[in-house]
């Protein structure tokens, strides 16, 4: 089973948002009415929701074009926008006051991830926030399933775990200052799953 097929089948049998993950709470410090945000990956929606009703201005991506559909058509009273797209290969003509990735930069390769910060630093404004909770390379998870690399495996589906002290290199690279990191678990506990995450704020200082 592939990735998106995965998902499509996830978003078949939960298909409405549930309560705003710990991360979408921890954020509420750092946001502010009628700024711009967009969410990459945003599953079915209920940081996205949360955002939007935190007065937001709220893009949010993901690939499954049948739940972006049903989402838009559920939750159109909001300030939101779901859109059927892949998040490492967006458009360059709209820029953001927010980033917001949870539990997404983990599910693609580097290669990918290098899109993805490129295209942060270049779309944030001013000022703005990159918002960021990933999975540690040293998180339990990575010693299950197949084991494909030294920082990839799959189980259910495609994970790739992230290096603490590289991801910060990688956003001060692209000329982020990280205001806010810690790895940790404890931050994001459902069911058994306590996993170790990397959550990261980051702010863009100069255009």
């Amino acid at each position: 089973m592939n990735d998106k097929a995965y998902w499509k089948k996830y978003y078949e049998e939960n298909p409405n948002p549930t309560e705003p993950s710990s991360f979408a709470k921890f954020i509420e410090g750092f946001i502010e009415p009628e700024k711009s945000l967009i969410e990459l990956g945003c599953g079915n929606g209920r940081d996205s929701v949360f955002f939007a009703q935190n007065h937001l201005h709220v893009t949010a991506i993901d690939q499954v074009q049948q739940e972006m559909d049903y989402l838009n058509s559920h939750y159109s009273e909001y300030n939101l926008d779901f859109k059927a797209e892949d998040f490492t290969n967006l458009a360059t003509d709209q820029k953001y006051d927010y980033v917001y990735s949870r539990f997404t930069l983990h599910s693609i390769n580097e290669d990918a991830e290098g899109r993805v910060l490129k295209w942060v630093s270049n779309q944030l404004n001013c000022d703005g926030y990159f918002f960021l909770e990933v999975r540690s390379i040293n998180d339990p998870m990575f010693n299950n399933g197949e084991k494909i690399s030294e920082t990839e495996n799959i189980t259910t589906h495609y994970r790739r775990y992230l290096d603490y002290s590289k991801t910060i290199e990688k956003l001060e690279n692209i000329g982020l200052k990280v205001i806010y990191k810690i790895e940790s678990q404890g931050l994001s506990v459902y069911k058994d799953d306590d996993p170790m995450l990397i959550r990261i704020v980051a702010q863009k200082t100069e255009n």
